[in-house]
């Protein structure tokens, strides 16, 4: 009977096109009684990957003819030695919202509220984080040590970036494959350490990067980032829609509107360039929590074009901030 449960099993698909036998993927197939039990270890037992499998081994079993009554016992465990608490990620369906100088200073303002915290630029065909830290190339640094890759530290936060490893306004020409076998070694492959809280910069979009990360990550909840003006919010509905998927689902923790409005200091009246309460009634339509607003200031272009966090040089900001990642940390515990 093992023989005809072990052939069921390689009908089993993994996303890289080779069965879950030929992976490595099952450590050992027991049987008692009437029942059949697998035991499987996966790099990464997120909730919709272990119902596929389950749902796909079962059916596969079935399929064998294998007696009808015998019971299906399936258990998943991870192998992940290095597991951030907290995986977040920010994300948007549009380009150019400011989504990595929203990771940016969250994940700064972490690091100022105590936590341990990393941030991987998961933007492979447009890195911005190493400017936003002002890293030049520095793949000399680091340090691969029995294939571990340690990240770069800058304002207390550890940074990984296909960025580090490519000339600056170098194009990253590649396709699905190598971005999904890179980003498997940054997340799998990398000396994070034990942090609370691991910060996932994603492209715009709702392609291959997007996948490949949901399959490989146990993500804690999604941040939403948007300005107000419709065709931004029409992209940003795409990617809600998308973290809605029943097979995909990860939880929302909430939105920002970044860009939200021009402040006078003369008159300290606000000016809503991109309209007013877009975002908020966005939230809303789509059941949404509201996380905060960010103005559209000088000072966080500047900052951004030094390489130096806003949150460390502009109180005002930095306020604003901080109030939007308690509201995050809020969220999870919810």
């Amino acid at each position: 009977m093992k023989n005809k449960i072990e052939k069921a099993l390689k009908n089993v698909m993994m996303i890289d096109n080779k069965n879950i036998v030929e992976s490595g993927l099952v450590k050992k197939i027991d049987l008692l009684n009437n029942e059949i039990q697998i035991y499987l270890i996966l790099s990464n037992p997120t909730m919709h990957i272990k119902n596929r499998l389950i749902k796909d081994i079962t059916h596969s079993i079935k399929n064998q003819n294998i007696l009808n009554t015998i019971r299906i016992k399936i258990e998943i465990k991870s192998n992940i030695k290095i597991k951030p608490k907290n995986i977040i990620a920010i994300a948007s369906g549009k380009g150019g919202v400011g989504k990595s100088t929203i990771a940016t200073n969250i994940a700064v303002s972490l690091v100022q509220m105590g936590f341990h915290v990393g941030l991987l630029d998961a933007d492979i065909y447009g890195p911005s984080i190493p400017l936003m830290f002002h890293i030049e190339n520095n793949s000399g640094n680091l340090q691969h040590e029995n294939g571990v890759i340690n990240p770069i530290t800058s304002y207390g936060v550890k940074i990984l970036s296909i960025g580090f490893f490519s000339k600056d306004g170098q194009a990253i020409v590649w396709r699905g494959p190598m971005v999904t076998k890179v980003l498997r070694q940054f997340i799998h492959e990398t000396n994070w350490g034990g942090l609370d809280f691991l910060i996932v910069d994603l492209p715009p979009g709702t392609g291959d990067i997007h996948l490949s990360l949901l399959q490989e990550i146990p993500l804690k909840g999604i941040v939403i980032v948007s300005t107000s003006q419709k065709i931004a919010l029409s992209d940003v509905n795409r990617s809600v829609g998308m973290f809605r998927i029943r097979s995909i689902y990860v939880p929302i923790l909430g939105i920002i509107e970044n860009m939200s409005y021009v402040f006078s200091k003369k008159t300290k009246e606000k000016y809503y360039f991109f309209g007013k309460d877009g975002v908020r009634d966005f939230s809303k339509k789509m059941n949404l929590f509201f996380l905060g607003e960010i103005p559209m200031l000088q000072n966080i272009r500047e900052c951004s074009d030094l390489g130096i966090p806003v949150v460390i040089e502009n109180e005002y900001v930095r306020n604003i901030f901080i109030k939007i990642t308690k509201n995050i940390i809020n969220q999870l515990d919810k």
